[in-house]
């Protein structure tokens, strides 16, 4: 069976005259009799009535008509798809990210890029930093929202914005009450905090700002993933730090506050492979730069 068989079908069951069928499909009315007679042979049915008075569909002819239909739209569609593939619109893309990507900038750059590339893909995999870095190397992903610095050969990295850290704090906590915290105002207290295996950028960005201010926090609980940490600080077992973005989180037992004196700012940026030459992958840069503006605006 042919999609030219299918084609050829469908004109006549629509025209049921050969002159107009042939016409709509442009072969000669011959060329078309003897493909419809050979289709017929081929699958073993007859799909139409012939007589001096014209032509209809059989039972089976008129049975068949959908799904011919629906194979020739199906084919088109496949033709469409695979054009837009060779043009970078189509295909699948494997994005992984942290989750402050995800309260910030990335839902308007997910929301752009299907809204222009109705046949592209995206395969949304949640994990830290670390974990991302790994994925690029062994193409197992195709773009990372990750927190920088990184180093690592092969990766072309792009920053997208800093936000300062904030400290997260029981609701009867002593600084609870405050928009902003002196860093040092942290000395003492018992910390959960991102363990470095899987947020080493935060770990230890935020352990050397301590050292500088001189003291070393005291870790009474590291946390892998998720936001765990927050209900850890709502039972009080100590204060913990995060992204800006994660104000957004609101938690009935726990305050957010900036830290300052020093600020200790935390970098997002996108990374992918320097020598990853997907057109799709081209295009979803090319929205994350058109929609970068979303990044800066979202931290509070």
């Amino acid at each position: 069976m042919e999609l030219r068989h299918l084609r050829y079908f469908t004109a006549l069951a629509e025209e049921l005259h050969f002159g107009r069928a042939a016409a709509a499909v442009f072969v000669a009315q011959s060329t078309l009799s003897q493909q419809i007679k050979a289709f017929e042979d081929e699958i073993g049915v007859r799909l139409f009535e012939r007589s001096s008075g014209g032509v209809e569909l059989t039972k089976a002819g008129r049975t068949f008509l959908p799904y011919a239909r629906r194979v020739l739209r199906e084919a088109r569609r496949a033709e469409s798809v695979a054009r837009a593939a060779r043009e970078g619109l189509a295909g699948l893309l494997t994005i992984t990210y942290e989750g402050t990507a995800m309260r910030s900038g990335l839902p308007a750059i997910i929301k752009a890029f299907q809204r222009g590339r109705p046949h592209g893909e995206l395969d949304l995999v949640e994990e830290t930093t670390h974990a991302q870095v790994s994925a690029l190397r062994n193409e197992e992903t195709d773009v990372g929202f990750l927190f920088l610095p990184i180093n690592e050969r092969g990766l072309r990295v792009q920053t997208l914005f800093s936000a300062p850290m904030v400290a997260v704090l029981p609701l009867d906590h002593r600084l609870a009450d405050r928009d902003t915290v002196p860093l040092r105002a942290l000395e003492g207290e018992p910390h959960v905090i991102w363990a470095r295996s899987g947020a080493p950028r935060i770990h230890d960005t935020y352990v050397r700002a301590c050292h500088e201010a001189g003291f070393t926090p005291q870790i009474l609980q590291e946390i892998e993933r998720g936001e765990s940490f927050l209900g850890l600080v709502e039972a009080g077992l100590g204060v913990s730090i995060a992204h800006a973005s994660n104000v957004q989180i609101q938690r009935p037992g726990v305050r957010y506050a900036t830290i300052v004196e020093p600020t200790v700012p935390i970098t997002l940026g996108l990374a992918h492979r320097h020598n990853d030459e997907s057109p799709l992958l081209d295009r979803f840069l090319e929205t994350v730069r058109e929609e970068q503006e979303a990044f800066r605006q979202s931290p509070p």
